[in-house]
């Protein structure tokens, strides 16, 4: 009968330290982290793309979104609004800081659309290929449609998305798009610019 416990005791006694001494060895470790390595290393960078992606595609929304209540807001008041692209540099705009791509002046100033104008980041760049005027009936006074395309400041190496906004003149219809061309991309394009070289033309701009 004491051997029988004596035996019982050294059982219970042997499981105890096996499930203390279970556990992963050191190799495991390494492959585990090795293999938590690559995968980091493969969904890394689709998940930056995705990320500069989004910020694209939500700037151009409300960029849209803007131009359509400028007009609004200019046949309300009957008013004449100029529109102006400001020139900005990625130097000018920091990690912390967001400044408006657009200045807005209206006839009738109590309208304050210019506030309202959605704000550049440092990651998104925008061309123009002319200032323009909205009217008091609406309508888009200029020569030619207007062309605004919207993209990645890491095209070159990441997100290859370039967005495009059309305003169809004198309608003023706001069409979106995707811009075809991006050889004339550099790593130095500023973040808001005219576009002084006639490559944003309607036509490269595919819904």
């Amino acid at each position: 009968m004491v051997g029988a416990k004596k035996t019982f005791k050294m059982k219970i006694f042997h499981n105890i330290n096996k499930k203390k001494s279970s556990g992963f060895t050191l190799i495991e470790l390494i492959i585990g982290i090795g293999i938590m390595a690559t995968l980091s290393g493969l969904v890394l960078p689709s998940f930056l793309n995705w990320i500069r992606t989004e910020k694209v595609n939500a700037y151009t929304r409300e960029l849209r979104e803007y131009f359509r209540v400028v007009r609004l807001n200019a046949r309300r008041w009957g008013s004449s609004c100029n529109i102006n692209i400001n020139e900005i540099a990625f130097s000018d705009i920091s990690d912390n800081t967001q400044k408006n791509g657009f200045s807005i002046n209206c006839s009738d100033q109590n309208t304050k659309i210019s506030a309202m104008a959605p704000s550049l980041n440092n990651s998104i760049f925008q061309v123009l290929n002319n200032d323009f005027k909205i009217t008091p009936n609406g309508r888009i006074s200029s020569e030619e449609s207007i062309v605004i395309v919207i993209g990645s400041r890491y095209h070159e190496f990441g997100s290859k998305i370039l967005n495009c906004l059309i305003i169809q003149a004198p309608t003023g219809h706001i069409v979106k798009g995707k811009f075809t061309e991006n050889d004339w991309i550099s790593n130095d394009i500023k973040a808001s610019q005219i576009d002084t070289n006639n490559i944003l033309t309607s036509n490269k701009c595919v819904q």
